[in-house]
């Protein structure tokens, strides 16, 4: 039996590129070769397509190699999913895959972008589709949508960056009216907890905004928990997902920003989390009831706060392509439930062809539909 051929996308346009590089690595090193044959597809900073060589990266700690003078194009005809390999504009090769695996962080890959090219491509894909990657990636979208769903948040505030440029002093006032202090302003559209501050006072809210207007043109400004604790879970599936058993975030810092993400040693992972068997059932109950209301598929770590003082559960929000890496909470939650790292990128695979599949059973030519059978 011939195997399946893999793009792996990695990299990309984000300020989440290097956390991508990390990721990637780990799929391509424990991926199952007999399996699987992968085509690892690098997009660089200025968001151009290569085929990168990975034979030595994954075992030390450069980045991946690839040829300067050639680039990938995917073709858009879905009845041909290849990327098309060129140098000096003339065709090379065409290299056909059966299912892509965008381990893209962030814009211009967890937003729905990426998703969207492969939609009108044809590949499967692993991971939300383009309704669920754009509502995850956008925090007051999906806190509008869990709302309405009556999934828990905290109160919030929304805002556009020219609505702060132009009316400081009405903003303030929707910030301080509503949620007061302390709060988290955040950039609304990223993740990695890029561009987050804790603001405890009037005097810190400019300086916030500010620093989060420079990631992003929507601005979130969130109710601080009382003494919370950070529960993660990891979902996996499609029309009926499953929910891992819960893992706790115990930072070195006052909060788990990018800096006790990536940067700094220290940050405390309690895994199984210490929790009640009630409560444990509630937050599993309440990260599948998050996917399917945000239309996730593939996986998807859902992210919550309790309030210390009340015991309040808070879904705080989804990331539908979470770091990838072995010591990331998402396939480590996994793999303490059962699952391991290899078997939880194939089952990812198998779960982006299945939805394929039913996708493709469904009809789009409408005059075709009309007619009498």
């Amino acid at each position: 039996m011939s195997r399946l051929i893999i793009g792996v996308i990695f990299g990309g346009r984000s300020v989440e590129h290097e956390i991508s590089l990390l990721s990637a690595k780990s799929i391509i090193k424990n991926i199952d070769r007999e399996k699987y044959e992968v085509l690892p597809i690098f997009i660089d900073k200025k968001g151009i397509w290569r085929s990168a060589s990975v034979s030595e990266w994954i075992n030390d700690e450069g980045k991946p190699v690839f040829e300067e003078q050639t680039f990938l194009s995917p073709s858009l005809n879905p009845d041909k999913p290849v990327f098309y390999e060129l140098s000096d504009g003339r065709l090379i090769a065409e290299r056909r895959v059966d299912a892509v695996f965008p381990v893209l962080h962030g814009t211009y890959g967890e937003d729905g972008t990426i998703q969207g090219l492969m939609e009108h491509m044809g590949i499967p894909f692993v991971g939300a589709a383009v309704l669920g990657s754009a509502v995850g990636m956008d925090k007051l979208a999906m806190k509008a949508l869990l709302r309405d769903a009556g999934i828990p948040v905290v109160d919030y505030v929304g805002f556009y960056g020219h609505e702060w440029k132009t009316d400081k002093k009405g903003v303030r006032e929707r910030i301080i009216g509503k949620i007061g202090f302390p709060c988290f302003v955040k950039s609304a559209d990223l993740g990695s907890s890029i561009g987050i501050t804790k603001v405890k006072s009037e005097e810190e809210l400019d300086r916030a905004v500010d620093f989060s207007c420079r990631f992003s043109q929507r601005i979130l400004a969130e109710k601080a928990v009382s003494n919370p604790r950070e529960i993660e879970i990891s979902v996996l599936g499609n029309e009926r997902p499953s929910a891992s058993c819960p893992g706790e975030i115990v930072p070195h810092r006052e909060f788990y920003d990018y800096t006790a993400k990536y940067l700094e040693e220290g940050t405390g992972l309690i895994a199984p989390a210490e929790l009640s068997d009630e409560t444990v059932s509630k937050l599993k109950e309440l990260a599948v009831s998050t996917f399917k209301a945000l239309d996730c598929g593939g996986l998807g770590r859902v992210d919550f706060l309790i309030d210390g003082n009340t015991d309040e559960i808070f879904v705080s929000e989804i990331n539908t392509m979470p770091g990838f890496t072995q010591i990331s909470m998402y396939p480590k939650l996994w793999e303490l439930s059962g699952i391991s790292f290899k078997e939880l990128i194939s089952r990812l695979i198998d779960l982006a062809i299945e939805r394929r599949s039913l996708r493709d059973t469904l009809e789009s030519d409408i005059a075709e539909s009309q007619k009498t059978p």
